[in-house]
């Protein structure tokens, strides 16, 4: 058992992410990588009731986790899926987490005023580009598609 995924996904834990990513990954644990929700309890109840019953949920804070994460990479019995809310985080977290994260799933980033949207769910802007980049320099696959079963792009697929 390992990292299965690290997901880019603003809405963290939802439909899509508990149960498509879920099953077809035999995960049963999801890590969520975001300050604001280990510090806010409503967002931590929420994103609980949020995933499959039979999945365990940790929350944790940007700084912290990349050694979580090099923790679960060795762990026997731990299928672990790494939820962050965005670039700047996930690119803080790999930093961190020592290349045991190969690859990354890019598949929700809403658009917003000054982003370019890159698919129908995936908008960016110039930071964002810059933290991908960044990440793909350091050997790291980047992807998009937002379920298992959905045609897989790259970030060279992008005019970006």
């Amino acid at each position: 058992m390992t990292i299965s995924l690290l997901r880019i996904d603003d809405r963290l834990i939802h439909g899509q992410v508990a149960f498509g990513w879920t099953s077809s990954l035999g995960v049963n644990t999801i890590l969520v990588v975001n300050d604001e929700a280990k510090n806010d309890q409503m967002k931590a109840m929420a994103l609980n009731l949020a995933k499959p019953s039979n999945v365990n949920l940790y929350i944790r804070g940007v700084e912290e986790s990349g050694e979580i994460v090099q923790k679960f990479s060795t762990s026997k019995k731990s299928n672990v899926l790494v939820l962050t809310k965005n670039t700047e985080d996930t690119k803080k977290l790999l930093e961190n987490a020592g290349n045991v994260i190969k690859e990354i799933n890019i598949g929700g980033l809403r658009y917003s005023e000054g982003k370019k949207k890159l698919t129908d769910l995936v908008a960016v802007d110039e930071k964002d580009i810059e933290n991908l980049k960044a990440i793909q320099q350091m050997g790291i696959d980047v992807e998009f598609r937002m379920l298992p079963r959905d045609r897989r792009r790259e970030l060279k697929d992008f005019d970006i």
